[in-house]
């Protein structure tokens, strides 16, 4: 679900200009590229995202594929001069134009996929970038090949399902992944925490000579349906508007990706689709990773409760304070992220009519499957988070203590996710244990400070005590439960 639009003011480029990145920001050189697959969730993106870079890599003479994911048809819902047909027409022409103007020589791929419904469709991704990658092995060049693909958490559905499925390939295959942002240029800010400081994930410049800029610029001239309005009409209005525009006119590009750069000879094993052989870095060796499967498996073996969810008071009294804390009796679409066994989640099926609880171990899930057999609207899914995340969106999203499961980089996209999938009225708890465990890449409080910074989001309810914290988090300004009640103003 997208929370802002291209009417609204955003933020300044000046304010962007003025803020001191310095300490955050490496430099980007190509000199290990020996491919680069740029993906696209919409005609445009490649020109203002990596344009630049894609006009160096075609004046160094690289091979270049773009993959262009959908053809951007819901750009203009309103339009009372173009229908969706049309715009597909236009924008194809445009995007290949763009393409064209930015390197003469790169090929473009388009998978037609439907635009604003990506994350259904992400196997179709998938299939065709692996097989970009897979058509590369065995190349005879010198170098990597890169992924570059927009920003996992850019705040757009569409761009989120292209960079997670990136992220997915280029961890399978060894090629170098870099995330390009586009809308958060608009909605977010110098100050907003979602941007990497460097722990793991880095932020990367990509200096433009003149003629690369000039390249660029005329890439996003070209995308005439997008910088130019349709018509003088209501609902033909520019997307591209010049204060949006002006994020993309800078000397730069900005990358985000690994925190220190992969190093591949001419001729190294990655370049060709096998795993990096860089040595981590102290920085790297430091940063939490995520648990693994494997730690859930070893957690449950020989134990259906390991967790005493069936058994303690301390589980039954911490249950009941979350089902109180919720601000509706009812909700039709509940998403149970971490559902284990299912205790909680046979109270949530009461609350809801349709009900998706996930965890990533299959012993617990089975556990589960047992206890919620036979109720209506109720599936359980073994899913692995953030990056196999369900489709559509819920108006109950219940985040049950797996946040300090993650790493850092992974939380982000987690809770950018949670934010996404949640419906305009929607209801987000989440609740976390407080105390130190020597095996959790985070805790608790550094779990619900990262959940106090998303954008967009109040906390109605915050609850806590010495061992665990409980909060919801609703689209503000959200009415409270008397209020709703009609017993106060």
């Amino acid at each position: 679900m997208v929370t802002f639009t291209h009417h609204s003011g955003g933020t300044s480029e000046h304010v962007w200009h003025d803020a001191d990145w310095s300490s955050r920001i490496r430099p980007l050189a190509l000199a290990d590229c020996g491919r680069l697959i740029v993906v696209a969730a919409h005609p445009d993106d490649e020109s203002l995202g990596a344009g630049g870079l894609i006009a160096v890599a075609g004046q160094l003479g690289l091979g270049i594929t773009v993959i262009l994911a959908t053809n951007g048809e819901a750009s203009h819902p309103r339009s009372p001069t173009l229908t969706p047909a049309d715009l597909v027409a236009v924008r194809r022409v445009e995007m290949v134009n763009a393409v064209r103007a930015l390197a003469a020589a790169a090929v473009v791929r388009l998978l037609d996929l439907p635009d604003g419904d990506l994350s259904q469709h992400r196997n179709s991704l998938e299939e065709a970038l692996a097989a970009e990658v897979a058509e590369l092995t065995g190349a005879e060049t010198a170098g990597a090949t890169w992924v570059v693909t927009p920003w996992r958490l850019d705040g757009h559905p569409d761009h989120a399902a292209a960079g997670e499925v990136a992220a997915l390939v280029a961890a399978r295959t060894g090629a170098r992944l870099l995330e390009y942002p586009i809308w958060a240029w608009h909605w977010s800010s110098p100050e907003d925490p979602v941007w990497p400081t460097g722990h793991g994930t880095g932020l990367w410049s990509l200096e433009l000579d003149a003629a690369a800029r000039q390249r660029k610029n005329a890439a996003m001239a070209a995308h005439t349906s997008q910088v130019q309005p349709l018509s003088d009409r209501p609902g033909d209005e520019a997307i591209v508007q010049p204060g949006f525009a002006a994020h993309f006119e800078r000397p730069r590009e900005l990358f985000i990706g690994a925190a220190d750069e992969p190093a591949h000879g001419p001729h190294d094993d990655a370049s060709h689709g096998s795993k990096p052989t860089s040595t981590p870095s102290t920085t790297d060796a430091a940063a939490p990773q995520s648990l693994s499967a494997g730690f859930f498996d070893d957690f449950y073996a020989g134990s259906r409760d390991p967790w005493g969810f069936e058994t303690r008071w301390y589980e039954a009294r911490k249950r009941a304070l979350t089902l109180a804390a919720l601000p509706l009796p009812r909700y039709s679409a509940a998403l149970e992220l971490g559902c284990s066994i299912g205790v909680l989640s046979r109270d949530l099926a009461d609350r809801s009519d349709t009900l998706l609880a996930t965890d990533i171990n299959e012993q617990a899930l089975t556990v589960a499957r047992e206890r919620l057999i036979g109720l209506p609207g109720v599936r359980v899914e073994r899913r692995a988070l953030p990056g196999e995340w369900p489709a559509g969106t819920f108006d109950l999203v219940v985040l049950s203590e797996i946040g300090y499961y993650c790493s850092p980089a992974d939380l982000a996209v987690l809770l950018e996710r949670c934010r996404q999938s949640l419906r305009p009225n929607g209801t987000l708890v989440a609740c976390h244990w407080r105390h130190p465990v020597g095996e959790y890449p985070l805790g608790g409080d550094e779990v619900h400070a990262a959940l106090a910074a998303l954008p967009g989001l109040e906390r109605t309810v915050q609850h806590l005590e010495r061992d665990f914290v409980l909060e919801v988090y609703e689209h503000g300004p959200a009415p409270s439960v008397a209020q709703r009640e009609g017993l106060v103003p």
